[in-house]
């Protein structure tokens, strides 16, 4: 399989990529210009050099056949797209069945049909090692993300920085992981509680909560709402308009025995709105493992106004308010 630059410079894809190419489910291609171009785009996007070369030198060390030479000869038979020509020559040398790459418009079928190459985006390729060897591939995963120590990745921070480059396969990932600690579909939520200092550990890896960010408005708000004793001037000042809510009885009772889980979703017409989700059964703050049906969600919506901070703008029983709810039009 070689492996374009595009998916080898994102480093958690790019880490998992040759993770599972180490418990030897594919064996990985790639030249050394190739390399030199993941090098440059890394140290482009903030990795210090000598960081991004010893990285090169750690996967040139790790994999010392994957390296394909003497195919330069065949870079003007290609027609691909030209930049990405090399790729492709290098594909052929190496006797590659797959060049792995987000960019799939720049190697058409029929560029590679030729070759017995297919192009494949990263996403579906993971996907079809996850359909293949899915005990294997789930084994990288939890491998991988017990890794992450500086900072440490929860199971959902894991798969949501995954979701980034392979959607569909991080999805089906967690998914599986959950199939595999014995979920059943209408169960409960499978949660990881965490003690309070935890939770802020884990809700806010880089520092304590604040309102600049949806999670940090809202985590805070609820605090605020569980003691509101000593925070109502607080509470108020992190809600959109407090005279909608009263004195925020029902609000604290609709929440009764819910926890404020990770996730927050943006509005798709508007990225000034934001949801966080409420589930049911924990009594405090909780890292949600999995999406799976549960009855009885509380939706938080947030707003962010113009001094740029988040404020809760209302409390909806598993319901997404739309933008033109929200902005009352």
């Amino acid at each position: 399989m070689f492996l374009d630059a595009c998916v080898l410079v994102p480093y958690q894809l790019a880490d998992l990529l040759l993770r599972i190419a180490d418990a030897e489910l594919f064996e990985p291609l790639w030249s050394d210009e190739l390399l030199a171009e993941v090098e440059r785009n890394v140290v482009k996007l903030g990795i210090e050099p000598n960081k991004a070369a010893r990285r090169i030198a750690q996967m040139a060390s790790a994999f010392p056949n994957a390296t394909v030479t003497g195919f330069e000869h065949l870079v003007s038979a290609m027609t691909n797209d030209p930049k990405d020509r090399h790729v492709a020559a290098a594909a052929v040398r190496g006797g590659a069945a797959l060049i792995v790459t987000a960019n799939t418009r720049d190697f058409p079928p029929e560029a590679l049909a030729r070759y017995d190459i297919e192009v494949v985006h990263p996403d579906d390729f993971l996907q079809d090692q996850l359909d293949l060897a899915e005990a294997a591939v789930l084994a990288c995963l939890q491998q991988h993300r017990a890794a992450y120590t500086r900072p440490q990745f929860t199971v959902t921070e894991y798969y949501l920085g995954l979701e980034r480059t392979v959607p569909v396969f991080a999805r089906s990932a967690m998914h599986a992981e959950v199939r595999q600690s014995g979920h059943q579909a209408g169960d409960p939520l499978p949660l990881e509680i965490r003690a309070e200092d935890e939770v802020l550990k884990a809700f806010f890896p880089r520092g304590g909560p604040t309102p600049d960010e949806p999670r940090g408005a809202a985590f805070m708000w609820c605090q605020a709402l569980s003691n509101r004793p000593e925070f109502l001037t607080a509470l108020h000042n992190l809600t959109l308009d407090p005279s909608m809510w009263g004195d925020f009885n029902q609000a604290e009772e609709i929440l009764r025995g819910h926890g404020m889980t990770q996730f927050v979703e943006r509005c798709p017409g508007d990225r000034d709105i934001a949801y966080v989700k409420f589930v049911p059964n924990v009594q405090r703050a909780a890292v949600a493992f999995a999406a799976a049906p549960i009855d009885d969600v509380k939706i938080l919506t947030l707003v962010r106004c113009t001094d740029e901070l988040w404020r809760v703008w209302g409390l909806s029983p598993s319901r997404f308010p739309s933008a033109a709810e929200v902005r009352g039009q």
